[in-house]
């Protein structure tokens, strides 16, 4: 059952049950309209200012693209196409570039990343993966890059504390791709693996790192260079960018991400990113590149997306991470996509022919966001 509509808002629902001929539809409109609008909560330590949402059912033709709420915490309202940093939603992206240029024949993803990572100087690749006092970087592949089975560490939770405060008492820090490398070597990440290559799941930005370095090594060119011609200009993403690194694309109407009570977006500056989490979009641009996957738009061959979705290498360490791209369940339907750290989704059944793209513009919200979207898709589900 659709949970009910507030009496404030039966009006509105007569108003718009006189103006559509498909009234279920814009029942669930309404519902999804209103059950986004109670999750806006401007006061208190993890403030959610902003919800933007873009859902479509194929099968019934349902659809849904809205923003409710203010850009942050001014009084500024905002609508459906603002702009959000998907963060590590960035991943999906960088993972389709590579399987790119495996279908280029340009790398393998079984082999190992020595050939690409050696020659570059500032990598250290002879100290990448210390474990127990024994070195491994020549047992990691690229797929276990791409699936977070390499072992390698990670700079925001194995270094959490320490680069956190580095960030809040340098707020304005410009980071290169480099410049924060750096940093895994700094805090001895390198001889503090998860594991050695391919026993075991851990995920890790700075395998992400590592692949934005093997596309510039192999394409010469930089990675948002590589990002706009093979993904952003031929789906026409016309409002999605490389943040700090490229100019601002589109409209520039941009939403605040909020860490608990820290407007990341005004305080920080979030360079360091980079091929883990650096792309702004839109929700209903986001659904385009997810559906361009099935779609075969970026792909030349069906067997590569089969190679995306294969969970089988961390399926035995009790995860579903194909490459670069998760498996779930949600309101009983298997969903393939990504989440990144304020608060988006990026999610599609093919199955059931569902897309949810959605951002809460809040790392660590007061509510489920897993129950928030079961709820969102059940509705949407229902004929």
């Amino acid at each position: 059952m659709m949970k009910r509509v507030i009496l404030k808002t039966l009006p509105f629902v007569l108003f718009t049950f006189l103006c559509h001929s498909q009234t279920g539809s814009a029942l669930k409109t309404i519902t999804i309209d209103s059950l986004m609008r109670a999750h806006i909560v401007h006061r208190g330590k993890k403030p959610v200012h902003n919800f933007l949402l873009y859902l479509k059912n194929e099968k019934t033709s349902f659809e849904i693209h809205r923003g409710v709420g203010t850009v942050g915490r001014n009084n500024t309202a905002i609508d459906a196409d603002y702009q959000y940093n998907v963060a590590s939603i960035t991943k999906t992206m960088v993972a389709a570039v590579v399987l790119q240029l495996f279908e280029e024949q340009k790398l393998d993803v079984k082999e190992p990343i020595k050939k690409y990572l050696e020659p570059i100087d500032f990598i250290r690749y002879h100290e990448l993966h210390i474990y127990k006092g024994k070195p491994y970087q020549d047992k990691i592949t690229i797929a276990m890059l791409l699936n977070h089975t390499s072992g390698i560490s990670d700079v925001f939770v194995d270094a959490e504390t320490r680069f956190n405060l580095s960030v809040l008492l340098h707020p304005k820090r410009m980071y290169t791709p480099q410049r924060f490398y750096k940093r895994y070597f700094r805090y001895n990440l390198n001889k503090k693996p998860a594991n050695t290559p391919g026993k075991g799941y851990h995920y890790s930005d700075i395998n992400y790192m590592l692949l934005g370095f093997i596309i510039e090594h192999i394409t010469k060119k930089p990675l948002q260079e590589v990002l706009r011609e093979r993904i952003l200009e031929p789906l026409n993403m016309t409002n999605t960018y490389f943040e700090h690194y490229e100019e601002v694309h589109g409209h520039g109407k941009r939403i605040d991400a909020f860490m608990n009570s820290i407007n990341i977006t005004k305080r920080i500056n979030t360079s360091y990113e980079w091929a883990g989490g650096g792309i702004v979009s839109t929700t209903k641009e986001m659904a385009l590149f997810i559906k361009a996957l099935w779609e075969m738009t970026l792909f030349k061959n069906e067997g590569t997306l089969e190679m995306m979705l294969d969970i089988t290498a961390t399926a035995k360490h009790d995860r579903q991470y194909g490459l670069g791209i998760f498996k779930w369940n949600f309101d009983n339907k298997t969903f393939y996509g990504h989440g990144g750290f304020y608060g988006s989704i990026l999610a599609y059944a093919p199955e059931h022919g569902i897309i949810i793209s959605a951002n809460i513009g809040q790392a660590f919200p007061s509510f489920s966001a897993n129950e928030l979207l079961n709820t969102v898709i059940n509705i949407a589900s229902e004929k």
